[in-house]
């Protein structure tokens, strides 16, 4: 099935609510005329009935029945409306009725049956007459009068304002209806261009960009969104396309070394036994090697896809930083190197996983280790202020130059890469410390002065009443 155009479709609920609105536009149109001219016929009809009365309150006491008939003629002549009324008394007797009236033989309602005055419609031949019929008291004696006007003119008004109305309604729906599409249409355009160029954006041109229209509308920030989108899925491939360069060149120089040593060991069978041995002694520094790659490798993947989640309790803060200060202490002096470290006693509660915390602590102290020369230095400090935990590790290595402070935390990245893999660091673990901190909702961060040393800091939330941890 075809699907229809956007352009379409709101052409189409304009056409039906426009419809609709034009319609009862019509209809209330044609009931307000009808009203407008009714009213202004009843408004004259009430006072042609309060001049018959006046005319009755001033003259029927000093005339009889013969003379009021005359002057009632000469007042329908003279007065507005024309001859269109008659008058009865209480006995039904008329004091004056008009020829046309008398001719149809109009019924007229005597006082007593005349509670209140109304008005109503009726067809005398081929005129249609208005009439208006009012109880009125002269002189104390009860009296009907009613009065009429023709309607001819006002029901053909009526009616040719109703062809108009007809006529003209579907003319303007249609133009209307045509006008929006055109303007759905020219205002949808810039919509198909977006389209066509996103279209034309594959993985191959990641970097291409949709033209920004500037209108300041919906469109403009379509278009500003469907770009930030761009940038950051083109950061992502990057990102995943230089982590599998990284992590094929980080595994291929101990595969390659691994069965280098094995087939030069296969290839002379009656070799001593000790060159065996110290074969295998490679092989297998190699593959623990690749073994702590991967499975580094295998952490960070599983923490992109989040799948990889910590297991938070309630720990003692200070306890987490002794157990790692008390196994970081070994490696830094086996590197001969001076260790210090400043824990509270504590206890300090925190919600947090206490092995990840921990390991990331031990990342920290392993590469201060790895970068400073015998003689020197590390320093573990810890103090809580404005609701944060503070780590410090600090050392007097080589510190870390101001264009690598900026990389220091990507993964693989090695600002001196043969004296990191001389060490056999393979750049991953200050991404995996970065992540268990920020897991946290904490932050980590470094100072260093090239030839001076560095110092990482790691804070973390002290408040236990929250969750800490990324959904």
């Amino acid at each position: 099935m075809k699907r229809r155009s956007i352009g379409f479709n709101l052409a189409a609920w304009y056409f039906a609510v426009f419809a609709c609105g034009l319609a009862l536009f019509s209809i209330a149109a044609w009931f307000a005329m009808r009203a407008s001219v009714f009213h202004a016929v009843d408004d004259e009809l009430r006072d042609r009935v309060r001049g018959v009365k006046q005319f009755m309150d001033s003259q029927i006491s000093s005339l009889s029945l013969l003379e009021i008939r005359d002057e009632f003629r000469e007042h329908s002549v003279l007065g507005p409306g024309g001859d269109l009324f008659q008058v009865c008394d209480e006995a039904g007797q008329w004091l004056y009725r008009s020829v046309s009236l008398e001719n149809a033989n109009v019924a007229i309602a005597r006082p007593a049956a005349l509670s209140s005055s109304r008005f109503e419609d009726r067809r005398i031949e081929r005129h249609w007459l208005r009439f208006y019929s009012q109880r009125i008291v002269v002189n104390g004696k009860p009296y009907t009068v009613q009065v009429a006007a023709v309607m001819n003119e006002a029901y053909e008004a009526l009616e040719r304002f109703r062809l108009i109305l007809l006529l003209a309604t579907p003319l303007l729906l249609i133009v209307a209806s045509a006008g929006g599409y055109w303007l759905s249409t020219r205002a949808l355009a810039p919509v198909d261009g977006i389209s066509r160029a996103a279209q034309r954006i594959s993985i191959e041109n990641l970097n291409e960009r949709l033209n920004v229209p500037q209108t300041g509308d919906q469109l403009q920030r379509l278009s500003e969104t469907l770009n930030a989108m761009l940038a950051r899925l083109a950061s992502s491939v990057l990102r995943m396309k230089q982590f599998t360069a990284d992590a094929s060149h980080e595994l291929r120089a101990p595969v390659s070394l691994i069965r280098t040593t094995a087939e030069v060991a296969a290839q002379k069978r009656d070799r001593p036994a000790a060159e065996y041995l110290q074969a295998l002694d490679e092989i297998l520094e190699e593959s623990e090697r690749t073994s702590q790659v991967v499975d580094s490798l295998m952490l960070l993947a599983r923490a992109d896809s989040g799948k990889e989640t910590l297991e938070p309790a309630v720990a003692d803060l200070c306890a987490i930083l002794r157990g790692a200060v008390e196994q970081g202490g070994k490696l830094v002096r086996n590197h001969g190197l001076n260790f210090l470290a400043q824990v509270p006693d504590g206890p300090i509660w925190i919600e947090a996983d206490a092995e990840a915390l921990r390991r990331a602590l031990l990342i920290l102290i392993d590469n201060a280790a790895k970068y400073t020369p015998p003689g020197g230095s590390v320093t573990v400090r810890f103090e809580a202020r404005n609701g944060l935990g503070v780590a410090s590790v600090a050392d007097t290595g080589i510190g870390i130059s101001k264009e690598d402070v900026a990389h220091i935390f990507d993964r693989f990245w090695r600002a001196d890469k043969a004296r990191s893999r001389e060490l056999g660091g393979a750049g991953l673990g200050l991404s995996i410390a970065k992540w268990i901190v920020e897991t946290h909702r904490g932050s980590i961060d470094v100072e260093s002065d090239p030839g001076k040393g560095s110092t990482f800091y790691i804070r973390v939330p002290l408040d236990k009443g929250e969750k800490p941890f990324k959904s």
